[in-house]
């Protein structure tokens, strides 16, 4: 048997999705597991890719226990002995800048170098002037707060539209941020694009994604600065 994993906000769906797609690859050998994602995405219509993932790398992991060895020697070989990290999911606090602030403080004690955080609440499109100031005040009192050489990486979370994008994007420069992560809807390549060439901040984007081609069109632009595949998404 092998381990495999999928992810989405919802666990028990992606369970029943894992049981369905199974059917299309009870019978192959597991050890060939491009073969048996093949078999998956060719048996069934609109497959859930997280689900599809889940059984791909649990064939990789019954190829590599056939064999005796890890899977990163399948996969190439060890190209890093330590990776750096980031925090993310530590500012469950009020939405105030004193308490970003705070949490932020205790988080970098911890020894974490790089925050991630969504300052915008529930915003969705578009930004009030109000929301807008609590923003940015939001990081500008996470930034003085960890200082200037832990990397603060803003998460936009697709919300924005490209107009709003690109004039919070241009007022995050002033705290030096290392990204500004997917600012409008992923599905939107083009967007995407657009924001990044007009906004003097590094855009991430490719998180959502769920099919390589989107990787080849997002790249052939040259225009964002942080490729963000998720392994559990795009087919293990």
């Amino acid at each position: 048997s092998g381990l495999g994993e999928a992810t989405r906000l919802t666990a028990r769906p992606q369970v029943a999705e894992v049981e369905e797609l199974s059917r299309f690859a009870i019978g192959m050998d597991p050890r060939d597991p491009v073969r048996v994602a093949q078999g998956i995405y060719k048996g069934q219509f609109l497959v859930n890719t997280a689900a599809g993932s889940a059984i791909e790398i649990a064939c990789w992991d019954i190829l590599a226990r056939s064999l005796g060895a890890p899977l990163y020697r399948l996969l190439g070989g060890c190209t890093q002995e330590r990776l750096r990290v980031y925090a993310n999911g530590w500012y469950r606090c009020p939405r105030k800048p004193a308490a970003f602030a705070e949490r932020a403080a205790e988080v970098v004690s911890m020894g974490y170098t790089a925050l991630k955080f969504d300052p915008f609440g529930t915003a969705y499109g578009t930004l009030s002037a109000a929301e807008e100031r609590l923003s940015l005040d939001i990081v500008r009192a996470v930034r003085e707060a960890v200082g200037a050489d832990v990397d603060l990486l803003i998460e936009g979370h697709d919300r924005f539209n490209v107009s709003t994008a690109v004039r919070v994007g241009r007022a995050l420069a002033e705290f030096a941020p290392r990204w500004f992560e997917t600012p409008v809807n992923s599905g939107n390549i083009a967007a995407t694009v657009d924001v990044a060439r007009r906004i003097p901040v590094p855009v991430a984007a490719g998180e959502r994604f769920e099919y390589l081609h989107q990787f080849a069109e997002l790249l052939r632009h040259g225009a964002v600065d942080i490729v963000q595949p998720e392994p559990l998404h795009i087919g293990g």
